[in-house]
């Protein structure tokens, strides 16, 4: 981890941010390299998503997404990881889409056990991965250790939210730290104060990867287009069988009428 990358979460809390201040400013020395958007809660889009978004796009800053989740089946993850898929398909993503597993009050506080939960973790990053984004789960120690089997989720980054000093935090083999709140009188273990460009608290990472070249690289965080092809031919009854083979070795499904 001798490389990081300094960067900020930006969501419906935070309405008053310069852009371009922010891009030009540094957290504990380090320039300002990303932003992580909130996506929504569930199905619900943060109101301040869009403003975000362009705003860092237009300052320079790469754009990530964290996606809150209330999810507490595997129907409910795959309905939003779908919701998440069909929103973000017109923004040009940089950096991983976190499925934000925090919620104490709606999720966390169900009684499922440590499979079922993880479950639902897979079940929403399984179809963003199949969608050809580059999913993350966001999560604190303590939703790893009393609800997850997080050895299962091995196959995909990890964001850790722990509020302390650094080497203090607890080593999952996290590739993002969430580690202070700036400018909270409790939580900013960071030392950090203020982030310049925004107004009021503020959330701040690291990140020990070049998401945006890797995710470049990957050709991710692109929908996946496809298109339905149907044709017809029309051949003689002794052509029929050899005609049917040559199509379903192509992957078609075949059916026939006679003329």
């Amino acid at each position: 981890m001798a490389v990081k990358y300094a960067g900020v979460d930006l969501s419906y809390a935070n309405a008053n941010v310069d852009y371009r201040e922010l891009k030009a400013g540094t957290i504990n020395g380090f320039k300002v390299k990303f932003a992580m958007l909130r996506l929504g809660h569930g199905t619900s889009k943060d109101k301040l998503f869009d403003r975000h978004y362009k705003g860092c796009k237009e300052a320079g800053i790469h754009v990530g997404v964290y996606h809150w989740t209330y999810a507490t089946n595997l129907t409910e993850a795959r309905e939003e990881a779908d919701w998440a898929i069909k929103e973000l398909a017109n923004y040009e993503i940089d950096y991983p889409i976190a499925f934000d597993f925090e919620d104490e009050k709606n999720v966390l506080n169900k009684g499922l056990t440590k499979a079922q939960y993880t479950a639902i973790c897979k079940a929403y990053l399984d179809r963003l991965k199949a969608a050809n984004y580059y999913p993350m789960l966001y999560c604190n120690p303590s939703a790893i250790d009393k609800h997850l089997n997080f050895a299962d989720l091995s196959a995909y980054d990890l964001w850790l939210a722990q509020y302390t000093s650094e080497g203090y935090q607890q080593d999952f083999g996290q590739d993002m730290w969430q580690f202070t709140v700036a400018g909270h009188p409790t939580l900013d273990y960071g030392k950090i104060g203020a982030v310049s460009g925004v107004k009021g608290q503020c959330d701040c990472n690291w990140a020990y990867v070049g998401y945006a070249a890797k995710i470049k690289k990957l050709g991710m965080n692109k929908p996946v287009v496809k298109y339905k092809v149907t044709g017809t031919k029309t051949v003689d009854k002794d052509k029929l069988p050899e005609a049917q083979e040559q199509l379903k070795a192509l992957g078609f499904s075949v059916t026939t009428e006679t003329v």
